[in-house]
Parts: C-alpha cells; structure tokens; sequence
C-alpha cells in the first residue's frame, strides 16, 4: 500500500524564468520513495505560439520527453526521480527533460520515478522545485507562467 504524506499547507508555486522556484521543506522523518505534485492553479509556457502546459514544453524540440518539472536540492542537484534525457547542447535545455509512462504535460499528478534506494529525509529538510529551462538560464526569455501544486512523498511503512 502507498503511504502519501502531503507536505505543503499552502501549495508550491514555481515559474519557468529568472529563478522563479518553489521551496518545500519536509515536516517528518522517514525514508521516501517518491514525491508527486498535483496541480492546483496555474500553467506554464516555454513559447508564446506553443500550448501551455503544467508540467512541461509542448515545444517539437522536446517531442517524447516534454516533461520539465525538477526537484532539487538547494544547491540545483536534481533529485534522481526520472531519467534525464541529459543533452546538453542547447546551453542545457533538454538535460532535465523527461519521459514517465502514464504522465503528461497536463496531468492533474505528476508521480516522479522511484528512487533506489528510498532517501532517507528529516524534518526542516529543504527542497526546490524548478522548471528545466529556468534550472538551467537557458532560453528561458520568451517563457511566461506559473504553477501551483501539492507536494506529497510516499513514505515506507514500518
């Protein structure tokens, strides 16, 4: 069985350019599997003539892996929750673009991957979450929006 813990009172808002991320900060102790993000308010744009998105890029550069959504660490390490597409030519753009199975752009929940092993996470712990091209600076000028969402982590059970 799943244990979702949310994390968040108010949700986490993050915006797509000029370092406009969200902060989490773990309220318990535990070992977690994973984090999912369900969207409250909001969209965000990689480009003006393209859809907005919650999650990603509806760009063509990004076709297959348009997810851009990234949790960090404060110090802009991602958290091994996806398999990075890891291409950076483009100043970057695509190094934290991702596919996961059954999650789209529009999707209501973002489920990350697992993480192996589970990571071990304590109270006051700090987290970021990014949009990719802002992560990186990276063609990040005709991008607009935000998104608000919940943050959960499935916690093991004892």
């Amino acid at each position: 069985m799943q244990n979702w813990r949310k994390i968040n009172n108010d949700p986490v808002c993050f915006g797509t350019k000029d370092d406009t991320y969200g902060t989490f900060v773990m309220t318990e102790n535990g070992l977690i599997y994973t984090f999912k993000l369900v969207h409250k308010t909001g969209s965000l744009s990689c480009k003006p003539i393209h859809p907005a998105s919650y999650w990603g890029c509806t760009h063509p550069w990004f076709q297959g892996h348009e997810l851009l959504t990234v949790i960090t660490y404060p110090n802009k390490t991602a958290l091994q929750l996806a398999d990075y597409l890891r291409d950076g030519r483009k100043c970057g753009m695509l190094y934290h673009a991702y596919h996961i199975d059954g999650v789209g752009v529009d999707s209501t929940e973002l489920v990350f991957n697992n993480l192996s092993p589970p990571m071990s996470v304590s109270i006051g712990q700090m987290f970021q979450i990014w949009y990719g091209e802002d992560l990186h600076d990276c063609y990040e000028g005709d991008n607009s929006g935000q998104t608000c969402a919940d943050v959960y982590a499935w916690y093991a059970t004892d």
